[in-house]
């Protein structure tokens, strides 16, 4: 009987056990933590803005009897719109990269001065103007950041920088033109950037958000007018500020 008992009570476990088994909770899969965002590659991409920029001009007179030096400052404001390419690489949370960039803009200026005597005093007639126009700027830089967090980079930049400006200046002596001389020239004197910003890789895949300043001192020149070389045209550094943002594409 005792047997009888044993063997059924064994064939009751080996026929639930199953049943038991499958309505027990399971644990659920392991997941795979999410990839880690990394700013190590290549991107290319477009910014736009504004600039401000701002220069200091002199007509010199060198020969007897011409009027007395006339300094004149420019001033210009305008957007800016243009192209980035780089490459940068990782190394935990600091982020090293080199960047060149190329941007389209039109800083006009113009101002006009009296003609003076060498004692201050106003000739009563002529006068002097210059203008300029900024047509671009561009630049190869190098960048440093640092991962605030994995997919914010902030980061500064350095490295040599380029423009092209042209400029026209009229010198009109005692009486007006044709008593006057002028010139006309272009320059592209190579100079620094510096600046900073911040980029965003918003849904840590390969488009990358960016908002950036970036200053620009490029020298300037000497120019004779062409009155026999007795006057010149003199600039000091052109000074030119962007704030800008852009849109990369990581690849």
């Amino acid at each position: 009987m005792k047997r009888v008992l044993l063997a059924g009570i064994t064939f009751a476990a080996i026929a639930v056990g199953p049943v038991l088994a499958a309505d027990m909770p399971r644990k659920a899969p392991m997941m795979a933590p999410a990839p880690v965002f990394s700013w190590t590659g290549c991107y290319i991409g477009g910014h736009g803005g504004g600039a401000w920029s701002r220069q200091d001009v002199n007509v010199n007179p060198t020969g007897v009897g011409n009027q007395a030096p006339s300094p004149l400052t420019l001033t210009a404001s305008g957007g800016v719109v243009g192209g980035q390419v780089g490459c940068n690489v990782q190394l935990g949370r600091v982020v090293i990269g080199g960047e060149g960039d190329w941007s389209s803009t039109h800083l006009n200026s113009s101002a006009t001065a009296p003609n003076l005597f060498f004692n201050g005093l106003p000739v009563g007639s002529g006068g002097i103007s210059v203008t300029s126009n900024t047509e671009w700027l561009a630049s190869v830089r190098i960048r440093m950041g640092f991962a605030v967090v994995p997919t914010v980079l902030a980061y500064v930049t350095a490295g040599p920088a380029w423009q092209h400006t042209n400029y026209t200046a009229l010198d009109a002596f005692q009486g007006g033109c044709p008593n006057c001389a002028t010139a006309s020239f272009s320059s592209n004197n190579p100079g620094l950037a510096v600046g900073g910003g911040v980029e965003w890789a918003p849904m840590s895949n390969g488009i990358l958000l960016r908002a950036e300043y970036l200053f620009y001192d490029l020298p300037g020149g000497t120019h004779p007018l062409n009155v026999s070389g007795t006057n010149t045209f003199a600039q000091s550094d052109l000074k030119v500020s962007v704030a800008r943002a852009g849109v990369s594409f990581k690849f």
